[in-house]
């Protein structure tokens, strides 16, 4: 969903879509089709973490961006459901493992994106400079004004120097839905 959404806003833009489960691949791809993208959307379903698999991705991509499972099984046990417990629990793809992917898919210069949960942002900016990808920016998302940050947002530059800027936070939703900069990135403009 999330490589679909940078494809809505850029109509030049290809992606190439991995996932490692196969009814999910299919739903990529029928995602792809439906909204008028597959020309432009290459699905692999294979491990991130199988490097033989990816060896042709190597320094390809100018963006990587990931919604990874961030659960460990520190924090409860996985769902009975297989594809729910590896989608959210870091059961086949670690932090670590993905940092490695991203950072070797990338070009120099290639930026990484990802959504993590806040109270794992020192963890995920060290892991990511520590593979080599900068954090140079990071916003916190509230769901709302009055809560704790629940999520980060952190854009990391393969090879970058240079200090990490926290943005103002995002608030998801007020007392009417979402707020007017939440409807806007989900692409429903007020």
């Amino acid at each position: 969903m999330v490589g679909l959404g940078l494809l809505s806003r850029d109509d030049a833009a290809t992606a190439t879509l991995v996932e490692l489960q196969e009814r999910l691949a299919t739903l990529a791809a029928r995602n792809a089709d439906d909204n008028g993208m597959r020309a432009r959307v290459t699905v692999r379903q294979t491990d991130l973490t199988d490097a033989a698999a990816l060896a042709d991705a190597a320094g390809a991509f100018d963006v990587a961006v990931a919604n990874p499972p961030y659960r460990s099984l520190d924090e409860g046990p996985a769902s009975p459901v297989t594809e729910v417990a590896l989608a959210q629990h870091q059961l086949k793809l670690t932090l670590p493992a993905l940092a490695r992917t991203m950072r070797s898919s990338l070009r120099p210069g290639g930026r990484a994106a990802l959504i993590y949960p806040s109270a794992r942002v020192a963890e995920l900016l060290a892991t990511l400079d520590g593979e080599g990808l900068r954090p140079l920016r990071a916003r916190f998302v509230h769901s709302r004004a009055d809560e704790p940050a629940n999520r980060v947002l952190v854009e990391a530059v393969k090879g970058a120097r240079g200090p990490l800027v926290v943005e103002p936070p995002l608030i998801v939703r007020d007392a009417a839905g979402y707020t007017a900069e939440a409807a806007r990135l989900l692409g429903d403009d007020r």
